[in-house]
């Protein structure tokens, strides 16, 4: 059982961040040049990170941070997660010198699995059933980051199911269960060792909050009116659209195809202000370094991540047209 436990552990430590990522750890700037306090994490676009796609700084009252989904992922993300993966990465150790695991603290850790999985399994469903956009789009993107590992959200929960089957035998005595059906250790092992990434569940648990603004408020270009004026109405523009998606799923196909036109057209707006200011030299040089290192800390790239948003987008249009084509 020690070798198939071992693998299990592999498995779940390269697995569990796919799930998640969509989820992670929220990162906080101003919504204004200065004097900000919106909650907000940030996508990468074209080198630098704007304040769009499921991270964006305005959040329906479903996905506000005390709303029902954001409670249930600041619960599983910034206390559950972290401890259980803590608790993995010493076990993973352990084993690699040779150590045999606490029978009683493995078990532990296999009912603790069983207890995270269930609560990410509702979260899914929360997210896919909603009539909130901003919670269906947490929800395709974590599909669409898990499309790009290989793996499918049904295969994600499978393995984690498994593993914790495997280690609740180990803890019991009782014999091992094989990997669900399609699923290849060995192709997993493979994966880990070719992104050169022991460990991606602690990493993304680790990962640094964002908390330098990109704007100091001081900057040059806002002495202009024009400027300033710019920036308060693109994000008066993106909080009424957010709001307005919270009726996302009663929208007919054309309309929710509209709203998808209409969340681009924003998105874009946020990458022409955030440019001109690139350009400029103006972007704060510890926002760009805190983001940068966020990202990397998950093992992604700039383009990695604003090809998760692209995909995901393109899965709602999917469902919309396909939606239509029903009803016609």
């Amino acid at each position: 059982l020690m070798p198939l436990l071992k693998s299990a552990i592999t498995a779940l430590l390269w697995l569990g961040a796919d799930g998640l990522i969509a989820i992670g750890h929220t990162q906080s700037y101003g919504t204004r040049p200065a004097g900000g306090s919106r909650r907000c994490c940030a996508i990468a676009a074209s080198g630098f990170v704007t304040p769009i796609g499921p991270f964006c700084p305005f959040r329906s009252t479903t996905c506000a941070e005390n709303g029902p989904l954001g409670v249930a992922m600041g619960e599983l993300t910034g206390s559950k997660m972290p401890r259980f993966a803590e608790e993995m990465s010493r076990l993973q150790l352990e084993m690699s010198m040779g150590g045999s695991p606490d029978p009683q603290k493995v078990g532990q850790m296999a009912e603790d699995l069983y207890e995270a999985e269930q609560q990410w399994q509702r979260m899914l469903a929360r997210m896919r059933l909603a009539d909130d956009f901003q919670s269906r789009e947490y929800f395709k993107v974590t599909a669409a980051w898990s499309e790009r590992q290989g793996e499918s959200l049904e295969s994600v929960g499978a393995m984690m199911r498994w593993q914790a089957d495997n280690m609740k035998a180990f803890a019991t005595g009782g014999m091992p269960r094989p990997p669900p059906p399609g699923v290849d250790l060995d192709r997993l092992a493979a994966k880990q060792a070719a992104s050169g990434q022991a460990n991606m569940m602690s990493q993304l648990t680790s990962a640094q909050a964002v908390t330098a603004t990109p704007f100091s408020g001081e900057e040059a270009a806002f002495e202009s009116e024009v400027v300033r004026a710019e920036y308060e109405k693109l994000c008066r523009d993106h909080a009424a659209l957010v709001q307005m998606g919270e009726s996302y799923g009663g929208y007919d196909p054309l309309g929710k195809l509209a709203f998808l036109d209409a969340l681009e057209a924003v998105e874009e707006r946020w990458d022409t202000f955030f440019a001109r200011f690139s350009l400029m030299g103006a972007l704060n040089r510890e926002f760009v370094e805190q983001t940068d290192g966020f990202l990397g800390s998950m093992g992604m790239s700039a383009a990695d991540f604003r090809g998760v948003l692209r995909e995901a987008h393109d899965l709602m249009r999917r469902d919309a047209e396909v939606e239509r084509g029903a009803a016609v």
